[in-house]
């Protein structure tokens, strides 16, 4: 299998999880932008990459809290097409998050959520992640519970069962020795309880 030819990205993809008529799905992925958003704390002269930013609905909600120069990197042009749409204000790059056309130490916050999963080269990924960022600056992730997801999907009768494009699975323990830099906060994602009961995990980590 080629590294990126199992990403599949169909259009308004995320837009349509934002919005679910299901409760439960749009909950969840809203409730973790605002985590995120709620975490950054940048001013305006701070640079912040989103890794894998899809469609651009992060973006959107980080610059409605604050005015910063925001980037937005991701290897589907469909989604980028939205992005841009989305946040004219922010600058767009189609690229490989491997392979980041970045100087070293340009970003001053990095988020890349729910997108290590989907990525085979992922050690290959962070290590342009932290190349990128700053000195003393942040790298949130976030990255799903396989397992309570499958079964979550499962009992909502969403099919496939096993969402097709996740190549890895990941807990916070695997994370914090992937990232190897200063765990600042941790969350489980949704209501905060034991990893192993919840949807997913968020991590904020300091160069």
């Amino acid at each position: 299998m080629e590294k990126d030819n199992h990403i599949y990205m169909p259009e308004d993809h995320m837009e349509n999880l934002y919005n679910s008529k299901n409760f439960l799905v749009r909950f969840v992925h809203c409730q973790r932008l605002d985590v995120i958003v709620n975490s950054v704390c940048c001013n305006n002269g701070m640079r912040v990459l989103d890794a894998g930013c899809g469609e651009g609905q992060l973006i959107e909600k980080l610059y409605e809290k604050n005015k910063s120069n925001y980037y937005g990197a991701d290897i589907t042009e469909i989604a980028l097409k939205k992005a841009k749409a989305r946040c004219p204000f922010a600058n767009f790059s189609e690229m490989n998050l491997a392979d980041l056309k970045f100087e070293d130490g340009f970003f001053d916050v990095i988020i890349i959520t729910e997108v290590l999963e989907h990525v085979i080269e992922y050690r290959a990924v962070v290590a342009e992640l932290k190349r990128v960022l700053k000195k003393g600056g942040f790298l949130i992730v976030t990255f799903p519970n396989e397992f309570l997801w499958t079964v979550s999907r499962f009992l909502l009768g969403r099919r496939p069962i096993k969402v097709p494009d996740h190549v890895n699975s990941f807990n916070p323990s695997k994370i914090k020795k992937l990232i190897g830099m200063e765990l600042i906060t941790r969350k489980n994602l949704p209501f905060g309880g034991p990893f192993s009961f919840s949807l997913g995990g968020f991590m904020n980590f300091k160069k």
